[in-house]
């Protein structure tokens, strides 16, 4: 959903090469001569020290079994090595010379330092107190203490294909494969599938409106490009407990701290920097609003449709 296009040479392998250059060199400049040597590619050492900064972004790094801890650092070894193969001869090509590469490569280190910086920062933050954790619990009964999960059988097609015809036929269909055999005889194109959802991945009220249509009453709600026909299948319970929820709780208390360290530290930096517009043709200058991050405490919608919000219209 989310392309770096515009450099057809390095395409594919242009992050690859990115990281394997500022892992490289970072680790050759940092290495010490007590570092043990693990291998050696062209005369270029791979050393423990890189070894284990490799492994602190491998998947499955703390893996207790020794049998899996060991295929793990081979695996990461074996990496290294390969991208010290294509780096050398990324920069026979003098790839490492490319400008739009060199651009990648400065875009990227500046994120890591910047990152590096906000962390620093974020370092003092304290764990979300019991209090915090109780609020935050008590608040939100829809993801907790009253949570619930439903079944929802589906038939998505193409927003474009949705119209008053499709709207009339729900609105007398008895079930979804009166729809699909509906759909199948004018050509218009479906996939059916069936999804679960929680309380906690539908906006507020959602949940009410389609508790109320009961099962196998048809729906309609919208996501992005396509429009997804429905029928509520079960309904059921599944309540979390306060002391179940309290790690979820506390990671997401933080997350959120730091995110508001994050922004309020932008903010004071924009402030004391003298920022000057130079070129104002694009109309890239407007106002400055006040910087918000997006807030957890609002939920980001499973099956959110083109305005943003659910569509859940009873069609019986």
């Amino acid at each position: 959903m989310h392309a770096i296009g515009g450099i057809s040479r390095i395409k594919g392998i242009g992050i690859l090469l990115l990281l394997a250059a500022i892992s490289l060199s970072a680790c050759g400049d940092q290495k010490k001569k007590t570092n043990k040597v693990l291998a050696r590619v062209d005369g270029n050492e791979i050393t423990a020290l890189q070894l284990e900064a490799e492994l602190q972004h491998a998947v499955g790094a703390k893996e207790e079994n020794d049998v899996q801890r060991k295929a793990l650092r081979k695996q990461a070894l074996d990496a290294l090595i390969n991208r010290q193969v294509l780096l050398k001869e990324a920069m026979r090509n003098k790839l490492d010379r490319d400008p739009k590469l060199l651009q990648i490569v400065e875009r990227f280190k500046t994120q890591a330092i910047v990152q590096a910086y906000l962390e620093s920062k974020e370092g003092n933050l304290s764990k979300p107190s019991k209090a915090e954790v109780d609020a935050y619990f008590e608040s939100h009964p829809e993801l907790f203490a009253h949570r619930k999960v439903l079944d929802i059988e589906q038939l998505v097609i193409a927003a474009r294909d949705f119209n008053g015809d499709i709207k009339s036929q729900m609105d007398t269909a008895t079930s979804l494969n009166q729809m699909a055999t509906w759909l199948k005889k004018r050509g218009i194109p479906y996939v059916k599938t069936q999804l679960t959802y929680t309380s906690g991945d539908l906006p507020a009220g959602i949940v009410g409106e389609i508790k109320k249509l009961g099962k196998n009453h048809l729906f309609v709600m919208e996501d992005g490009k396509q429009d997804l026909l429905c029928a509520l299948t079960e309904l059921r319970d599944s309540p979390i407990t306060r002391e179940a929820a309290t790690a979820q709780i506390e990671r997401y208390l933080l997350n959120k701290k730091m995110q508001e360290v994050a922004a309020a530290e932008i903010a004071r930096l924009r402030s004391l920097a003298k920022l000057e517009y130079v070129d104002k043709s694009d109309n890239l200058i407007v106002e400055d609003a006040p910087m918000s991050s997006t807030s957890p405490d609002k939920q980001v919608p499973a099956v959110p449709d083109r305005s943003g919000r659910h569509d859940v219209a009873e069609a019986k």
